[in-house]
């Protein structure tokens, strides 16, 4: 799939939400274009998610002026965007995302990442743990000596870039902000980060969404051992991803 056509795949849509598969060079917000792009003309300006949504699904449809974004990803990052359908539910999971626990609506969000060499530090050589640094709080599983499972607890610019970089010791491929190798034969607007899972619940309503990595889905940056060729991680990194992680304790 590529970023040129601009494509925008809704992976899941119910009463209150969308879940999309944000490509890699398309914004989360206007505001985080930045004062790189102010004085771009409209049409040259990068897209934004909030955007094409309506542009590519809202044709026809009477509430598109309700959608609205609630969490972020970075440009580089690839992967599952839950925006909402209505004032309620931008309330209820904006309340979720900034107390926790049982406020509001519930939404878990859960990363694939894949990372060059470096020195571990002490405190991150387990296999499983939480990642408590720069102000912020992330829990991690580690698939192998290249592969982390990494799931968001606070909410924080780059969280899990700079947890990987600055507090474990390993940056994500491609990062180069971060000081990640570069992968010869990709694209550096693109970095080895997936958000791979959303789960949520609403009401008495829980939903676990995976998002395939489809982006640049060639071998070279993501290795064909995690991903296949439609996208889907394999079967270990799938158990992670949906499993309880309530032995990991913060």
């Amino acid at each position: 799939m590529s970023i040129g056509s601009r494509t925008l795949p809704v992976v899941c849509e119910c009463s209150n939400y969308f879940i999309v598969n944000k490509p890699y060079g398309m914004f989360s917000q206007p505001g985080d274009l930045g004062q790189k792009y102010a004085h771009y003309p409209v049409k040259a300006k990068p897209p934004v998610v909030l955007d094409e949504l309506r542009r590519q699904y809202g044709k026809g449809r009477v509430d598109a002026g309700e959608w609205r974004t609630v969490h972020r990803l970075d440009a580089c990052v690839t992967g599952g965007m839950l925006l909402v359908k209505n004032k309620n539910a931008a309330i209820q999971f904006s309340k979720n995302l900034r107390a926790g626990g049982n406020k509001g609506f519930k939404m878990t969000r859960r990363y694939v990442a894949i990372v060059g060499e470096g020195e571990i530090g002490t405190k991150y050589r387990s296999d499983t743990g939480v990642i408590q640094c720069l102000g912020m709080t992330t829990r991690y599983r580690r698939f192998d000596e290249k592969c982390y499972v990494l799931e968001l607890i606070s909410g924080g610019k780059h969280q899990i870039r700079r947890h990987l970089a600055q507090g474990v010791g390993q940056p994500i491929l491609n990062d180069e902000k971060f000081q990640g190798s570069l992968v010869p034969g990709t694209n550096p607007a693109q970095i080895a980060l997936h958000s791979a899972c959303i789960k949520t619940t609403v009401g008495f309503q829980k939903r676990s969404h995976l998002i395939p990595m489809v982006y640049n889905n060639d071998g070279k940056l993501w290795d064909p051992k995690y991903v296949d060729r439609e996208g889907n991680f394999n079967l270990e990194l799938q158990r992670m991803l949906l499993n309880d992680w309530t032995d990991i304790v913060f």
